[in-house]
């Protein structure tokens, strides 16, 4: 969980990372060792799957800013409601 909580940090606080997060989730995930239903969370920004798996809300909310999602679709998602 660690390298998840750190990945989710270092995106809120380097815009750098969050370009190369949206262009190429995979290479950035294997870049910080995250793999299995962590992996398939946050390569598909499941907001609700973040937070049933225990990650940071704090965290997942701000990476959320920082990666562009809209406050109304991430607060949609952290609801399990679909998106259009």
């Amino acid at each position: 969980m660690y390298n998840l909580h750190k990945l989710l940090w270092d995106i809120r606080k380097d815009p750098d990372l969050a370009r190369r997060f949206l262009a190429d989730p995979d290479a950035v995930l294997d870049s910080y060792g995250i793999t299995g239903a962590n992996r398939a969370a946050m390569r598909d920004l499941d907001f609700r799957a973040m937070y049933e798996r225990g990650f940071n809300p704090y965290l997942i909310y701000f990476c959320a800013i920082q990666l562009k999602v809209d406050r109304a679709e991430y607060y949609a998602r952290i609801r399990g409601e679909e998106v259009r």
